[in-house]
């Protein structure tokens, strides 16, 4: 959807209005999608496949904001964020594995 687009829809239903008008209800329109989609949240849950180290992330997903794990006792466990996961990826010894974090 481009800004002409919706400069013709404007148009169309309630005539000709000034150039400023549309843009401010445009500029408007995109600071409330962007205040209602910075606090959308959703949970996902895969199961864990015994030697499977990888797993692919949805192609939405922008941020994973933490990960845990059910263990036997029903409790989840948090599992801590890696601050530098370069240096574990060049380490690491496993290679049936991509190690692509990008």
């Amino acid at each position: 959807m481009t800004v002409q687009y919706v400069i013709d829809q404007v148009e169309m239903l309630y005539g000709r209005q000034p150039h400023k008008y549309v843009m401010q209800l445009i500029n408007d329109a995109l600071l409330d999608i962007g205040t209602k989609k910075q606090h959308y949240v959703v949970d996902a849950k895969t199961d864990l496949a015994s030697g499977q180290r990888w797993y692919d992330l949805p192609s939405r997903t922008i941020d994973i904001v933490r990960v845990e794990i059910l263990d036997t006792n029903s409790r989840y466990n948090l599992i801590p964020k890696l601050a530098d996961y370069h240096t574990l990826l060049k380490s690491d010894p496993d290679d049936s594995g991509t190690g692509d974090v990008s």
